[in-house]
């Protein structure tokens, strides 16, 4: 094993530079190194789906800060354990140290980097200390790069290498599995299923597989060896490991049922490619086709390879009479896998792309049964071929991803432009469209792409969001909102490839350009040039206020005051409500309502005293005004018998923390002093989320109104 503490930097100096000093373990490291460069020498990674990964880590981490008020007025955290956290885990972890872009960076040399390192533990741990045990290590390169990466399934990714860590480590430890290695191996299998239920699922069908074909054919063997009249009894004491074996693996048994039944129930059927597209896939590798058709004859090499691999190990097989090796499961296995690729459904409810997720295991899983103890140089040859397809397969992965980064970089050029509690969608007259190659044939690498328009600025919803649409993702939308987010307006459309005539009517009139490149245009939506001041009024010495009370729709308003219901949406120049009110009522006329509700108390207060609006979701209500310094009057009053806690931000501030409204019409005024600097001022109010409404302590917040002065 090499010993890096007995090196001297000068010995590792001599080492690098004469390369007839270099193992296979050093090139090994050179060729991981080599296919990390790509990620950090250029700037985006052309993913399809990578971005939106980025976004809602950044929504995981930025959730609880009530100054967000518009992604948590648009999602709501769906924290449950299924498949597809962990990618969504480290994100967010990662977005507290380094910056979005970085952050994705890091974690793919992470998800990539451990793919050919899992294999490699893979193989080591099925053949030890077999010589040329590594002739078949490097297939773990190009499979590093495939097309589910660049679709951005990031958590799939990284249960490939998850896959071959925990497969690795059950058959080294298979015949001495301990209770501290069987606590190793529940960890390793429970990253993979958080990770991905496809790789799961495949994992505990390998492990069985090779379990019940081991022990099983052991027991057989031994039994027939030794046929006397006890040879039974002798049968069921071999056995023993066998049983041993289903019983530590019932839990995860238990697991995967659980998720199949759950699907089961929720999905009926699934759709099929047909076999014309099977036999195409799987004749051109396509598990690692991803831009364009160049790596299809390229394959063909990959397929020849292995091919004369098969041929060797038949050979050697029969010409030693080895007609049974443990390692036959393997073959079995990716026989099993095969069958499975050309049977499965490709889609099953809203989950899709089964087989191509089968298919990228079928060939890796191939690799320990073909036979190593051939001539030192028919190893040599064979790994010589598999680095070159390596190096085909990277070089060419590598030319087009840096041909397609700098696209992405004008897509998202102008994401520094927008502004914070803001929201944003996009449109594309063609999301394949590419002028460096024309069109990329597999995947779309720009369409999600924008949601980089929702990391640079604080709170900004990315409307068209695609993870929030299913349930196996850790982000989804709020449960009061509409699937239809057209409710909700935008405030800038980034239109990619978009032709600039008829296509743009629906824009020009309510959004003005405000960044510009060949093939993008940024829209930020119209807004009033400065705050309407005519609405208004002035103190005696000249200053100027306004005040609101908070009131049912065509309630009784208090003198000098603006009337605020429920619906009194923000208007640019004016002042509202800016979280929205458009869930769909589950009535046929489809209503829309307000998440906050209006009530009167006794009439015998006064109309500012009286009326309240209150509700469970936090809410944020804005006014333009210019800047400067401001005394902010919030009042709070209620006649019901309980008491509320409420607490306030202005502009992010905290201005009225963990306040108690007591019962009783006892009225309570909060004065804040805020300085404003960006031409409005936002106050979000909320109450802790209680689950139970007492009869002494209610589980909503009240706002009765308040009053802006300007100060000097």
């Amino acid at each position: 094993m090499f010993n890096w503490k007995s090196w001297s930097w000068r010995q590792l100096k001599e080492n690098m530079f004469n390369w007839r000093s270099w193992s296979w373990k050093h090139l090994f490291v050179v060729l991981l190194v080599l296919h990390l460069l790509p990620l950090w020498i250029f700037a985006y990674f052309p993913s399809q789906d990578g971005a939106s990964h980025v976004y809602n880590g950044l929504v995981l981490k930025e959730y609880a800060k009530h100054e967000n008020y518009k992604i948590r007025d648009v999602w709501q955290l769906n924290i449950t354990i299924f498949p597809n956290w962990l990618s969504h885990i480290m994100l967010m972890v990662l977005l507290y140290v380094f910056p979005p872009v970085i952050a994705e960076k890091v974690f793919l040399s992470i998800a990539i980097g451990m793919v050919p390192i899992g294999f490699f533990y893979f193989l080591n741990a099925v053949h030890k200390d077999r010589e040329g045990k590594f002739v078949y290590a490097w297939l773990g390169f190009p499979f590093a790069y495939n097309y589910l990466l660049y679709m951005g399934f990031y958590n799939f990714q990284l249960s490939i290498s998850f896959f071959f860590f925990s497969f690795g480590f059950w058959w080294k430890h298979k015949d001495d599995m301990e209770v501290k290695h069987l606590a190793w191996l529940y960890v390793l299998l429970l990253l993979t299923y958080l990770s991905h239920i496809a790789s799961y699922g495949l994992i505990v069908l390998g492990i069985s597989i090779a379990g019940g074909c081991i022990w099983g054919g052991r027991a057989l063997a031994a039994a027939w060896r030794e046929r006397h009249a006890e040879w039974f009894r002798e049968f069921i004491t071999r056995l023993k490991p066998l049983f041993y074996f289903c019983l530590y693996m019932v839990p995860v048994y238990f697991v995967l049922m659980e998720y199949y039944l759950q699907s089961l129930k929720q999905h009926q059927e699934g759709s099929h490619r047909g076999m014309k597209w099977i036999w195409d896939y799987f004749l051109g590798v396509k598990s690692i086709v991803y831009f364009t058709d160049w790596h299809i004859p390229v394959n063909y090499l990959l397929l020849f390879i292995l091919g004369i691999g098969i041929v060797i190990s038949l050979y050697y097989r029969v010409h030693r009479k080895e007609w049974v090796k443990q390692t036959d499961v393997f073959l079995l296995i990716a026989i099993v896998f095969t069958y499975m690729f050309v049977r499965a459904p490709w889609g099953y409810g809203p989950g899709g792309w089964i087989n191509d997720r089968i298919h990228l295991y079928i060939l890796l899983m191939l690799a320990p049964w073909l036979a190593l103890d051939m001539g030192k140089i028919a190893r040599g040859v064979i790994a010589a071929c598999l680095i070159i397809f390596s190096l085909l397969h990277f070089g060419r992965t590598a030319y087009d991803h840096g041909r397609i980064a700098p696209e992405i970089a004008e897509l998202v050029s102008g994401a520094h432009l927008i502004e914070p509690h803001t929201s944003f969608r996009h449109r594309s007259a063609d999301w394949h469209k590419s002028d460096a190659l024309g069109r990329v044939a597999y995947v779309t690498p720009f369409v999600h792409s924008v949601a980089f328009y929702g990391v640079y600025a604080d709170d900004v919803a990315h409307l068209l969001n695609y993870e929030a649409n299913y349930n196996y993702f850790p982000v989804n939308r709020n449960n009061y909102k509409s699937v239809d987010l057209n409710y909700i307006s935008d405030d800038y459309m980034v239109a990619w490839f978009y032709p600039a005539s008829e296509k743009f009517a629906d824009l020009t009139p309510n959004y003005d350009i405000i960044h510009e490149t060949k093939n993008l245009k940024l829209f930020k939506r119209k807004r009033a040039a400065e705050p309407m001041l005519e609405l208004w009024d002035k103190t005696e010495s000249g200053n100027l206020i306004i005040r609101f009370d908070m009131q049912p729709d065509n309630g009784e308003t208090a003198p000098n005051h603006h009337p605020i219901g429920p619906r009194t949406m923000y208007e640019s120049g004016k002042f509202g409500w800016d979280t929205e009110w458009n869930h769909k009522d589950s009535r046929a006329d489809a209503r829309r309502i307000s998440p906050r509700q209006a009530s009167q108390g006794p009439k015998g207060a006064g109309p500012l005293e009286r009326d309240i609006i209150w509700g469970t979701e936090d809410a944020a209500f804005k006014l333009d005004l210019p800047n400067g310094k401001y005394r902010i009057t919030n009042v709070f009053q209620t006649s019901e018998g309980a008491t509320h806690e409420v607490n306030l931000l202005a502009n992010g501030k905290p201005i009225v923390r963990k306040l108690t409204v007591p019962p009783g019409n006892e009225k309570i005024e909060e004065i804040d002093t805020v300085e404003v600097t960006n031409g409005y001022l936002i106050q979000v109010i909320f109450t802790p989320k209680l689950r139970i409404r007492t009869a002494d302590k209610h589980n909503h917040w009240i706002w009765n109104g308040f009053t802006v002065e300007q100060i000097f």
